[in-house]
């Protein structure tokens, strides 16, 4: 019996692939055509839909060479609705040649599906221009997991291939698609609108002449530094994953009574995005679609939580705009009266009857206190509120000239409730400020009218 049972365990033994591994011989390439010889290729995964890709010619650029990569562009021909991404395509391409294959040495007579090769977890189809058609199937891993068995149909061995050696064939149509979230030419945006379920609900920021962004909806001014990267992050943002590709109902994706809306508009038309519900699975996720394409896909918690960022995040937290090193006037109304202070080259003068120069540190240090004040929070954006917060008689109020344009701004200060608020004059706004600001700037003024 024991005899019998060894004699068992000996013919399975025989019976599976050799444990073979990518030191047993030579590497060879895997491909010898070239990336531009490549008219059509398809993906084939185990249990999906192929995936097939098409060149298809470019439109005309003046000046360009038939050599130039941009000559040649790539569509997804199915699944049907599915966009390609050219230069992840063409860098597809260009890995293929690097793909390198171990032979295994002696004969390999053992049938297809002892290598996974009859039915493979992956292969990959091409045809080359002439006609030529090239076939490589992936079956499962060699008896050490360290590579996984290949077959070429113009070839009739078996061979390993190691994952280091065959980094382009770990491409899915997922890494060849185009991901983009706005799959518009994002540079000729003109107005960006935002639908949230937080404070105020809507935000619309336009694009000024100057490529800056700025709060048109409310009309407060904008923090440039975050509108334009926030319009930046939404030029460079891209799927997590995709979820469905022609899904038959939004409902059970939170997409039909979106929770965040936005909306980009250039001369061309609009697109938009909708943000649903939280994704299920592992890592924090949300499903999305825009208006561009069916599928609903995934995005991160990161850029989830950069679109839902309320207005107090684009708004501008420097009561002044003005640089001390450009500033030609400053205009002072406090309990020491009014003041005027001119710029004359490098000195510093106050007007009146006499005239006196003063020490321009002391003017150079006050305008950089003013200049560093920073708001704390935005108290309110509605019309005739000054007088409430004490604004109407201010504590001090500060106007500064400054620019080639002669460029003016004047700032307000109160003193209320043991609180210290400030408005632009002119503008609607009230801001709070840091509580302690008037100890600060009180013996500066008192310094610069002795």
């Amino acid at each position: 019996m024991i005899l019998l049972a060894l004699g068992g365990v000996f013919y399975y033994l025989n019976q599976q692939p050799a444990p073979a591994s990518s030191s047993e011989g030579a590497k060879k390439k895997l491909f010898v055509f070239q990336p531009d010889q490549v008219e059509e290729f398809t993906i084939e995964t185990a249990d999906q839909p192929p995936a097939a890709f098409r060149r298809v010619a470019a439109a005309a650029t003046p000046g360009a060479k038939p050599e130039d990569k941009s000559a040649a562009q790539w569509e997804v021909v199915s699944p049907a609705g599915v966009a390609a991404d050219g230069s992840q395509i063409q860098s597809f391409l260009e890995g293929l040649p690097n793909s390198e294959y171990t032979p295994i040495e002696g004969d390999t007579p053992l049938p297809p599906s002892e290598y996974g090769l009859e039915k493979p977890q992956k292969t990959f189809r091409f045809k080359l221009k002439g006609g030529q058609t090239v076939a490589l199937s992936i079956g499962k891993e060699n008896p050490t997991g360290s590579d996984k068995f290949g077959k070429l149909d113009s070839a009739p061995g078996v061979f390993l291939l190691g994952t280091y050696d065959t980094t382009a064939l770990q491409k899915t149509l997922f890494d060849l698609r185009d991901k983009r979230l706005f799959p518009i030419a994002m540079d000729k945006a003109q107005q960006i609108e935002l639908a949230l379920p937080v404070r105020p609900g809507r935000i619309v920021l336009t694009k000024q002449a100057s490529g800056n962004w700025e709060l048109a909806e409310p009309a407060v001014r904008a923090d440039f530094s975050n509108s334009n990267y926030f319009v930046t992050t939404l030029s460079g943002a891209q799927m997590k994953s995709a979820e469905e590709e022609t899904p038959k109902s939004l409902n059970r994706y939170g997409l039909d009574r979106p929770e965040i809306r936005l909306t980009v508009k250039t001369a061309d038309g609009s697109t938009t995005l909708l943000i649903g519900n939280k994704a299920s699975g592992e890592g924090v996720s949300y499903y999305a679609q825009n208006s561009v394409w069916p599928v609903v896909f995934t995005i991160t918690q990161a850029l989830y939580d950069q679109l839902k960022q309320d207005l107090d995040s684009y708004r501008n937290r420097f009561l002044f705009d003005f640089q001390t090193t450009n500033t030609r006037r400053v205009e002072l109304l406090s309990a020491q009266g009014e003041m005027r202070l001119d710029k004359r080259g490098e000195e510093w003068f106050r007007t009146g009857t006499p005239e006196k120069k003063l020490d321009a540190s002391k003017v150079e240090d006050f305008l950089n206190s003013v200049h560093n004040l920073r708001i704390q929070q935005f108290t309110s954006d509605k019309p005739g509120q000054l007088a409430q917060y004490g604004l109407d008689k201010p504590w001090l109020r500060v106007k500064v000239t400054f620019g080639e344009g002669n460029k003016e701004e004047t700032i307000l200060f109160a003193r209320k409730d043991k609180r210290f608020y400030a408005s632009r004059q002119g503008e609607n706004s009230v801001y709070e400020m840091a509580p302690n600001e008037p100890e600060n700037l009180e013996p500066k003024v008192k310094d610069l009218a002795s």
